[in-house]
């Protein structure tokens, strides 16, 4: 009998905190203030990603998502520039957020579509894509993005879920005093940081210091990264039947960001960024064919003078890099969508 009374109490406690739970994540939200959550990190830039999205009047013509070797390598201004010399679209933006993992790229190219009509996305991937989702996907996603379970081995599923109460309640607290208890929710212009922003070159970290991408790294520590990212990357441990388990947040979020673009008429393109010295082979090369065409940037991978770290791009290897993607950006506009 006492059995039964404890499981019943451990029954209706677990029923309360589910009750509480579902209560919290249904609370109302400013999306605006959402895409603060990240201020004063290494992924700031996503509150300049919404605005100039929601607030900024200007089209975008050209988006690049991607890691941080995106962000690194390609200089936006400088293409919206080039492109702008040959008549063509110019309002090129960087939207790529440091750190790996596929489903943020198709949160912001989801909001990106529902208020704007780029002509271009061009997607960065690496040699190979990681088994996990992004980190800030639990900060910024809508909830309907985080409670569905997107494909069967997401593995970060139930940690994201589990955040998700969390945040509304801390969204609903600013919702409430804005300014107050969170970020503000009207936007301020004078913050703003314009239509197009160059990511390459010095990256000023949350805690003041500045991490250098002017300048070529010191060679020994280049290779002392190269060495410790290749002994941390795994080929693929499943079959290859399992891929779709194994690397399910590029195979999955992939596809879902071609539906996006094939029902808005955006065309995609896939820019590979090697790290130094890496493999110009891309694991999911078959994949991103389907969709569009890959640009190979792996014309740096063996030049050390071009790389501020073993992965990043120093700002003259962001101008080549920039300049090397003006003739397939102009071929793709000038060219007509396929059906």
């Amino acid at each position: 009998m006492r059995t039964l009374h404890a499981l019943r109490g451990t029954l209706v406690i677990l029923g309360v905190a589910v009750a509480l739970a579902v209560g919290l994540s249904v609370l109302p939200e400013r999306e605006y203030q959402r895409w603060q959550l990240l201020e004063g990190t290494i992924h700031a830039r996503s509150k300049w990603i919404y605005e100039r999205i929601n607030f900024d009047p200007e089209p975008i013509d050209v988006v690049f998502v991607g890691p941080s070797r995106v962000g690194a390598a390609i200089d936006a201004p400088r293409i919206g520039a080039a492109l702008a010399q040959r008549g063509l679209p110019s309002n090129v933006v960087n939207f790529s957020l440091p750190e790996t993992g596929r489903n943020i790229n198709y949160t912001i190219i989801d909001e990106l579509l529902s208020k704007k009509q780029p002509k271009l996305i061009v997607i960065g991937v690496v040699e190979k894509p990681s088994r996990l989702g992004h980190p800030t996907f639990k900060f910024l996603a809508p909830r309907e993005q985080i409670v569905h379970p997107g494909y069967p081995a997401d593995i970060n599923y139930l940690s994201d879920l589990v955040y998700l109460p969390f945040r509304q309640a801390q969204l609903f607290a600013a919702y409430v005093a804005p300014g107050v208890l969170g970020p503000p929710a009207e936007f301020q212009p004078e913050t703003y940081r314009g239509h197009s922003v160059d990511t390459t070159g010095d990256v000023a970290l949350p805690d003041g210091r500045i991490l250098n991408a002017t300048h070529p790294g010191a060679p020994d520590e280049i290779e002392r990264g190269v060495r410790k990212l290749e002994a941390r990357s795994r080929p693929p441990i499943l079959p290859a039947e399992y891929a779709e388990w194994e690397f399910g947040d590029e195979r999955h979020y992939i596809r879902e960001i071609a539906k996006l673009a094939k029902a808005r008429g955006v065309k995609l393109a896939f820019l590979f960024l090697p790290y130094y010295s890496g493999p110009s082979a891309i694991q999911e090369e078959a994949l991103y064919r389907q969709y569009g065409p890959i640009w190979m940037g792996d014309f740096t991978a063996f030049q050390p003078d071009l790389y501020a770290d073993y992965a990043h791009l120093t700002s003259t290897g962001a101008d080549q890099m920039s300049d090397f993607l003006v003739d397939p950006i102009a071929q793709q506009l000038q060219s007509k969508a396929k059906p």
